[in-house]
């Protein structure tokens, strides 16, 4: 069967999974990895890793990876009328809350739901233009009361996503929720399938990952098994073409994928990546050859995975590919599938290298001893 982008994406984003709660994009991750890889395992947190290429113990591995959940929200409170208190998870939005449809995984199955509002009719002042904050809010799932919401499968603890599905636009683009990092599973799948027939001179594990929006961490158990020499991320970043940040970046949709030098969390810099210089020239030079549009970015507010996993082991390189993406953990965001094939093409073209041409030191290079 060929392999589609766009329809392997579009069946991902279908799916519903929180931080903790991504068993629904793990199996599917699953069947298709398990059809072409040389090995397959999921850890005891969730996280799911298939093995490619060169069975040389002494072969270079690459890992790659992209995080399975997606921001969302978990049921704090059923309040006696049956409207749901809610606790975030992750960091959705907050100004897009008040009037989004949501879906909560109920025991029985999905339940639709919405964030309720005061009424405009009756809202007076600042409750016009002012978001409310989370505690002010809740959710409508038609219950008639505690008891009648507990009927529907709705206990506290219960997952809340937020519900859009997706939509083609024009130029390639595409509308949905949860394409934070959706875009970077199908990119994984697609790595996957471009190079499950190949002679290989390095090691591949593709890794999809858990709990990167509840706390950056959930990929860690993997490093341990894997031991990787080089690690490559693959995440969104924001799209800076809207009319609010036009001047703060050029990494914009539609002119490739984006190669990080810089991020680090928006509240301070303990965590973030400053990607090596060798890693960066690796990855233009092979984008050049391929003839694959890629751009630079520098994102403060921005932190992946890999501003932990370069700190575990001996310390492990890593590279972070960021896909453009506009209105960020909304439930509207947009992307492009022209910029996602371009992040295939250049996986599977770093994949295919030789493994002399990938810039890793040895431990020798840094145990010399100093006079």
């Amino acid at each position: 069967m060929v392999f589609s982008t766009r329809d392997t994406l579009f069946s991902l984003l279908t799916l519903d999974g929180i931080s903790g709660h991504e068993a629904p994009i793990a199996n599917v991750m699953k069947k298709h990895l398990k059809t072409s890889a040389k090995d397959l395992w999921q850890d005891r947190l969730g996280n799911v890793v298939a093995r490619y290429g060169s069975e040389d113990p002494k072969a270079l591995r690459l890992m790659v990876f992209a995080h399975m959940d997606e921001v969302g929200f978990m049921v704090r409170k059923i309040e006696s009328s049956g409207f749901i208190r809610f606790e975030r998870v992750g960091g959705p939005a907050q100004v897009t809350m008040s009037g989004s449809v949501v879906r909560l995984a109920g025991e029985s199955g999905s339940i639709p739901g919405c964030i309720g509002i005061k009424s405009y009719h009756f809202a007076k002042g600042d409750e016009r233009t002012q978001s409310p904050s989370i505690d002010q809010l809740w959710i409508d799932i038609g219950a008639k009361d505690k008891a009648d919401a507990e009927r529907m499968g709705v206990k506290v603890g219960t997952p809340i996503t937020l519900y859009n599905p997706p939509q083609e636009l024009g130029n390639d683009m595409v509308c949905s929720k949860a394409l934070d990092d959706r875009l970077g599973c199908t990119a994984l799948l697609g790595l996957a399938d471009a190079i499950k027939d190949k002679k290989l001179d390095i090691a591949v594990f593709i890794v999809a990952s858990v709990q990167e929006e509840f706390n950056i961490r959930g990929i860690l158990p993997v490093l341990r098994r894997v031991k990787p020499d080089l690690a490559i991320g693959i995440d969104i970043t924001p799209s800076c073409d809207t009319p609010d940040l036009q001047d703060y970046s050029d990494l914009v949709i539609n002119k490739g994928v984006g190669i990080t030098c810089l991020n680090y969390h928006g509240r301070g810099t303990l965590a973030g990546l400053v990607t090596p210089v060798r890693l960066i020239n690796m990855l233009e030079k092979t984008a050049s050859k391929n003839h694959i549009p890629v751009q630079r970015e520098v994102a403060p507010g921005v932190i992946t995975e890999t501003g932990y996993i370069q700190v575990e082991q001996d310390g492990i390189p890593c590279a972070s590919l960021s896909i453009p993406c506009r209105y960020t953990h909304s439930p509207a965001e947009v992307a492009s599938l022209r910029d996602l094939s371009d992040c295939i093409r250049l996986l599977t073209a770093l994949a295919t290298l030789p493994a002399n041409q990938f810039p890793i030191e040895s431990d020798s290079d840094y145990n010399q001893e100093v006079n």
